[in-house]
């Protein structure tokens, strides 16, 4: 290179140097200075320079600075709309597959929105109200003499001396269960309104110092001073006021008047503690006398409000102080022991096993249908992988030539993904309006036992999670193909066709294997679960339920006149028999009772759950006399009240066979009497539960339920006719009945809505499985074309080609079975712990839901790939 000349200004070439590149640096200043001294000698010094500045500023620009000291490999914005024009070009070249391909996502991703919104729901339970980290509930594991309980409720004596013996507690209130119907009226306006109400509470003044709710009439902090205040939810006062000012109005519930005080909304959906009326109960804190006796009969739910960063054990750890106060004295009459549990509020749905409880959720449903919408979201991901290698084939040139291009695997792999995404954020768009439908327009909402509420403009955090969901699906989704598509051989694909290596055959084996192992596991256990739904529902109790009605006995006034109703109803000649009970089986059957027995020793003190009962009500509900005989008609006499206990009762006293005329008492003495009779075990529990000792006793008392055995015909016309005594007798009070087995059967809804769920899950992971099947047997197809074309001139039918193209999936839907017996026998048989009477896994299940799921697979096969079979070997073979 020529040496500069001196007179060169010097700056010019440092900014040469400053933004051009470092390898084109020497040749352009060489070029540039040949060029001066040309100009120089032409037009002279002065000129040579402005015409030397010239030429280097025009070397400053964007291309020269951006391959400089600013570059970047390329515009990300650029390539992200090119990605985007790519994948939508696909789309639209090949609307076949990508129609199956977006409903086999949507399906995955609808699925997993309304998991999300299931989730959404159940784990925020008790969430909403401000103070539920420090709100524990108080409940009690109580042992004595021949009782062993853990109750979720507490003796109200506890919750007055709490805060006095514990000062760091800041809030204590008590809540009772008033009843589960109770009447309640209004004389208004619009006339009488008369209703049962089953959610009717009340509590302490300190309600709602420990739960806030929000109001729209009313004061918190007043609404429960005065004596009989009841707050009512929005939907209450509507249903009673209507329009008038619900604040000062009258309800009578029972046989009591009480004023509103308060109106708030209704309560959501998501909180274990559910009401419609709350009752204030002054009396909890005003002139109870503290007996050692009353901390021994839990009866109130008790909740506590404790500092911030409270440890429970501190509780604990003072308890046994309060217990030598309080509890001791009346411990050392029944050899008692006592230990308060504590349950923090949020963990009460899910997470409690204690009797006496509210209405609990199942962990373990909310599981089982966590992990099979998980399960159905990987098998529309597993689908999209099959369609997709499915028709590589149809992309091979076009994925070469942009090798040929210059797209490196990154590239390409990058491009695919996207596409995916692409495709899954359309199918995102789906699923949402699939989830609004199903949500605002069908009985989905019943199927599943929640109220669930999709709204994305006012549950941003929803959106968040469908959207992370989509993304996911997308990129797993895309990221087989991705890999298996941008690292085929450039002349294999330039050739239209792709040689898959062994490791790709074995991993869409793998893929194909964990699809119909899923379906079938799916399927199985709804089989399986129906089976033991339909084994509970028929098998026999040990009583007679159907065709039984019964009737609330609202109060006293009613119950004045239950002899002459009763009376009256006999003389209608379909019903068959009338009882009364204080309890429904199967229904609200009560808590262990202490009782004393006679056994060979001398009396024994022990626990029974017990039924009050009237006149006829062994032979009413069809319980059989095995010992003894049924109770006398008439009034019962105060010194000798009659009892029947069943098998397990008198098994458990080793009585044998000589129950009858074995003396038995209430723990304080009341209730004296013996025993008349013994019957048969029935089921007066569900049959989650083993049959307990049970004392039925006679009483004067006509409280409770009234219970009519109809004969079954003309049911309409018998209804009718009990409506009208009912009318006649109970003026006043609501003709509001149920029908027992209806009751009964009511236990087991949550095992019922499980399995319908569930069937309509299994459903969808078929169906998805069943579009994977397409993609499979089209890629089957378009790999062994030329294979198909040879077997046909060499004499091979139409079911030889079929069952050439099906024998490899068949046997992985054989072997897909087999796999799933093991775990499908583990959860089933996990799932049927929760009962004690259970039928028997019947194996043929196995046997026949892998024959219907190979006659799937055979005839899905078969219908895509006919027009293989079918096809001129001539045209598969004339390239060759």
């Amino acid at each position: 290179m020529k040496e500069k000349d001196p007179t060169t200004s010097a700056w010019l070439f440092r900014l040469l140097s400053w933004f051009c590149p470092e390898h084109l640096l020497e040749e352009i200043e060489g070029d540039l200075i040949h060029q001066f001294d040309k100009d120089a000698k032409r037009f002279g010094m002065t000129k040579a320079k402005w015409r030397l500045a010239w030429s280097i500023l025009r070397f400053f620009r964007p291309g020269i600075l951006l391959r400089n000291r600013f570059s970047v490999d390329s515009n990300p914005y650029y390539m992200l709309r090119y990605h985007l024009k790519f994948a939508t070009r696909a789309f639209l070249k090949d609307k076949f597959f990508s129609t199956l391909n977006i409903l086999g996502l949507a399906l995955g991703i609808a699925v997993g929105v309304i998991l999300l919104l299931i989730l959404q729901s159940d784990l925020s339970y008790d969430k909403h109200y401000a103070l539920h980290e420090r709100i524990y509930r108080v409940g009690c594991h109580q042992q004595q003499t021949g009782l062993d309980i853990r109750w979720a409720r507490s003796a109200m004596d506890l919750g007055m001396v709490l805060k006095t013996e514990m000062p760091e507690i800041e809030e204590v209130v008590r809540i009772n269960r008033d009843g589960p119907r109770i009447l309640v009226k209004h004389e208004g306006r619009e006339g009488l309104k008369a209703f049962y109400e089953e959610g009717i509470i009340d509590a302490d003044t300190t309600y709602f110092n420990v739960f806030d709710h929000p109001f729209i009439y009313g004061n918190p902090k007043t609404c429960l001073q005065t004596a009989n205040a009841v707050v009512v939810t929005e939907t209450i006062a509507h249903k009673y006021f209507g329009s008038e000012d619900p604040l000062g109005q009258s309800l009578v519930i029972g046989s009591d008047v009480w004023i509103v005080t308060g109106v708030i909304r209704d309560l959501p959906e998501n909180t274990h503690l559910k009401f419609d009326l709350l009752m204030s109960n002054r009396s909890f804190v005003e002139g109870e006398k503290i007996a050692s006796e009353n901390f021994w009969n839990p009866g109130s739910y008790l909740y506590i409000v404790v500092p911030k960063g409270y440890e429970p054990q501190t509780f604990q750890a003072k308890f046994p102080a309060l217990f030598d106060k309080y509890f001791k004295a009346f411990s050392v009459e029944v050899d008692g022991r006592y230990s308060p549990i504590l349950e923090p509020l949020a963990d009460i749905h899910f997470h409690s096993d204690l009797d006496q409880d509210e209405p609990q959720g199942n962990i373990a449903y909310l599981y089982g249908f966590g992990a099979t919408g998980i399960l159905i979201m990987i098998m529309a991901c597993i689908n999209y992988m099959n369609l997709s290698t499915a028709k590589s084939t149809r992309r091979a040139t076009e994925l070469a030539i942009k090798k040929l291009v210059g797209s490196n695997k990154q590239a390409l792999a990058i491009s695919i993904l996207v596409e995916s995404v692409f495709l899954s954020l359309i199918s995102l768009l789906l699923a949402l309006v699939v989830v609004y439908g199903l949500l605002n327009f069908t009985s989905f909402d019943r199927l599943i036992g929640k109220n669930l509420f999709f709204d994305p403009f006012q549950n941003p955090g929803l959106m968040v999670a469908s959207l992370a969901v989509a993304l996911c699906i997308g990129l797993l989704s895309g990221l087989y193909p991705a890999i298996f598509l941008s690292t085929s051989p450039l002349l294999t694909a330039l050739k239209g066709k792709f040689k898959t290596s062994p490791s790709n055959r074995l991993f869409r084996k793998v893929l194909i294997t964990t699809q119909f192992s899923i379906s079938i596991l799916v399927i199985v256990c709804t089989w399986f679960m129906g089976d033991q739904i339909e084994f509970i529902s028929n098998k026999a109790l040990g009583f007679n339920k159907d065709n039984i009605l019964v009737l609330p006995i609202p109060d006293s006034a009613v119950e004045r006149n239950i002899p002459a109703l009763k009376n009256a109803l006999l003389q209608n000649p379909h019903i068959a028999g009338v009882t009364t009970g204080g309890t429904v089986v199967g229904a609200n059957v009560g808590g262990a009772m202490n009782f004393w027995a006679e056994t060979s020793s001398g009396m024994k003190q022990s626990g029974y759950t017990v039924i009050f009962v009237g006149d006829d009500y062994v032979k009413t509900m069809g319980l059989k006399i095995l010992e003894g005989h049924d109770f006398r008609a008439g009034p019962v006499a105060d010194d000798e009240t009659p009892y029947i206990v069943n098998e397990t009762a008198a098994k458990r006293l080793g009585w044998g066979a000589h129950a009858v005329g074995k003396a038995m008492k209430f723990f304080h003495g009341d209730i004296p009497g013996h025993v008349v009779g013994v019957v048969e075990d029935f089921n007066f529990k569900s049959l989650r539960h083993a049959v307990e000792p049970l004392l039925i006793i006679r009483t004067n008392s006509e409280s409770g339920y009234l219970h009519i055995k109809l004969n079954g015909d003309e049911l309409s016309q018998t209804i009718s006719d009990i409506e009208a005594k009912w009318a006649q007798h109970a003026p006043g009070h609501p003709f509001n009945f149920f029908f027992l087995d209806q009751r009964f059967n009511e236990q087991y809804n949550d095992d019922l809505r499980q399995h319908k769920l569930l069937s309509i899950l299994s459903g969808i992971s078929l169906f998805i499985s069943l579009l994977g099947l397409i993609g499979l047997s089209a890629f089957a197809a378009t790999q062994r074309v030329k294979e198909i074309g040879i077997r046909k001139v060499l004499g091979a039918n139409i079911p030889d080609i079929l069952f050439l193209l099906s024998k490899d999936i068949l046997l992985l839907v054989v072997f897909s079975a087999v796999l799933v017996i093991p775990v499908s026998w583990w959860v089933m048989t996990q799932w049927m712990e929760n009962f004690v009477y259970k039928t028997q896994l019947d194996y043929s299940l196995y046997i026949a839901v892998t024959v219907m799921a190979l006659i799937l697979v055979f005839l899905t096969i078969g219908l895509q790939s006919f027009k293989s079979a079918r096809a001129n070997p001539v045209d598969s073979l004339k390239y060759e």
